[in-house]
């Protein structure tokens, strides 16, 4: 039944959880939809362009040969098209990202 919904069992940390619940009751929205939306992320991330907004799966980017970024698949800008202080603050947003995604 593609598409159905499945049961997860996952053990994490008791306060972790504590606190995950008390922020989802005050957001009004399911542990179990933050776990489904990580995990739909996770397998398959995204991102959104800094120039022009749209939504691109990063599969779907090239990463530039000059700066390492992904350039966007729309409109084409990746960091070389930003100033030194934008580019730290999008950098730093990305490490928010990506301290989610990997251990440690």
């Amino acid at each position: 039944m593609e598409g159905g919904k499945t049961k997860l069992t996952i053990s994490i940390d008791r306060n972790a959880l504590a606190n995950a619940k008390k922020a989802a009751m005050d957001k009004r929205v399911s542990i179990s939809g933050l776990v489904e939306n990580f995990l739909v992320f996770f397998s398959n991330p995204w991102a959104y362009c800094f120039k022009c907004g749209d939504k691109f799966s990063t599969a779907d980017a090239d990463v530039c040969p000059k700066c390492g970024w992904l350039r966007c698949p729309k409109c084409k800008v990746c960091r070389c098209g930003l100033d030194e202080n934008t580019a730290v603050a999008v950098f730093h947003m990305r490490r928010a990202c990506r301290d989610l995604l990997v251990e440690g």
